[in-house]
């Protein structure tokens, strides 16, 4: 879901970032661009009604990933193609471009604060056989000589609950006021990490109303209550909830509203931290802890001036310490957050990730 949930903010970016008419990278007057997608479903519910109707409106279309061959004419190719997270479209299509058209194609890959990415960002990758298609490494990150993230539309950070997503209002009914009780929204591949945490947060009798989204943390809450979370369940002063599928944008706003957010994946990293909170990244284990590295390469970058108490409670929540240890801190975490945020903002004044990746793209095209 998080690459799906990358692909579609891209794209949408993408489609709101104009340029004068003769910038354009497309073969039309005007910009146009498909999504292809093995889940299309999965991205219209992302998207939600209203973003569904502003990308039909600004010539974005969400397409299965079977019918990318077919969508080829002598009329209608693609100038630019870009692949996200090393997914190759497939053969067919790729045989049937060459036949019509070479196009520049640019691999959009997976965020890192490793130093390694910044060297290896915008270079080319040389074909391995003759009728190979040349491609570009593109590297989204954190810095200004990086491909930069993707920014959007920020919220206040006291913004006011006046306007509650339509999709959350009866979450948000059952939820204690928030003068009362701390609120922490939980997204993560759930498993034995969450499982000790939820008895922490049961041990430590605070009032705190946890709202877990999609299956695996959903299971993981059902298993440790031994019951299903059909309905809202308590266990001591801590409340369960099992939020309901909700559109990329109010997921947004939900990140924006809480005390404490558990993120996985990319894109929900990237927005916890736009929303200026205190966050723990469930990042996704690879071999040879290879994941471990690239944690530690971004808390190097993002605690780099943190006040000691705050330095000291994040890598305690980062690597799942135990609560009692680290939550005490939630008041200077919570300044971090925000200190972090407006550095971010700044750092992407002169261009968000799809600003920057549109200027690499005619810088491209230009060359020839």
């Amino acid at each position: 879901m998080g690459d799906a949930g990358v692909s579609l903010r891209l794209v949408r970016r993408l489609s709101l970032t104009h340029f004068t008419s003769g910038d354009h990278f497309t073969s039309s007057d005007k910009d146009s661009f498909r999504l292809f997608c093995d889940q299309p479903e999965l991205i219209k519910k992302l998207a939600g009604e209203d973003v569904l109707r502003e990308l039909i409106t600004n010539g974005v279309e969400v397409l299965p990933w079977e019918s990318a061959s077919q969508s080829l004419s002598k009329e209608i190719y693609p100038d630019v193609v870009i692949e996200t997270f090393s997914c190759e479209p497939p053969q067919e299509y790729l045989t049937e471009l060459k036949n019509i058209h070479t196009p520049l194609i640019i691999n959009v890959e997976y965020l890192s604060a490793e130093p390694w990415t910044l060297e290896a960002h915008q270079l080319p990758s040389p074909p391995s056989q003759s009728d190979d298609l040349l491609r570009y490494f593109y590297y989204p990150g954190f810095t200004p000589t990086s491909g930069g993230l993707l920014q959007g539309k920020l919220q206040a950070i006291d913004d006011l609950e006046d306007h509650i997503p339509r999709s959350l209002e009866q979450v948000w009914r059952q939820l204690r006021p928030a003068s009362d009780t701390k609120r922490i929204c939980v997204f993560t591949y759930g498993g034995d990490k969450l499982l000790r945490l939820l008895d922490q947060l049961q041990a430590s009798n605070l009032p705190l109303d946890v709202m877990f989204c999609d299956d695996p943390a959903i299971k993981t809450a059902q298993s440790w209550l031994g019951e299903p979370l059909t309905n809202p369940i308590s266990r001591n002063h801590l409340q369960c909830i099992a939020m309901p599928f909700i559109p990329q944008d109010d997921f947004d706003w939900l990140l924006n509203h809480c005390d404490l957010n558990l993120v996985r994946g990319e894109d929900s990293f990237v927005r916890a931290q736009f929303a200026g909170k205190p966050f723990i990244w469930d990042i996704y284990p690879q071999d040879v802890d290879a994941h471990l590295k690239k944690l530690d390469a971004f808390l190097e970058i993002y605690l780099k001036d943190a006040s000691l108490n705050a330095k000291k409670a994040f890598l305690g929540a980062m690597h799942w310490q135990e609560f009692s240890h680290w939550w005490p801190a939630l008041h200077p975490m919570s300044q971090h957050a925000i200190i972090w945020r407006q550095e971010l903002a700044k750092s992407q004044i002169h261009g968000d990730l799809a600003i920057r990746l549109r200027n690499f793209i005619q810088e491209k095209l230009k060359q020839g």
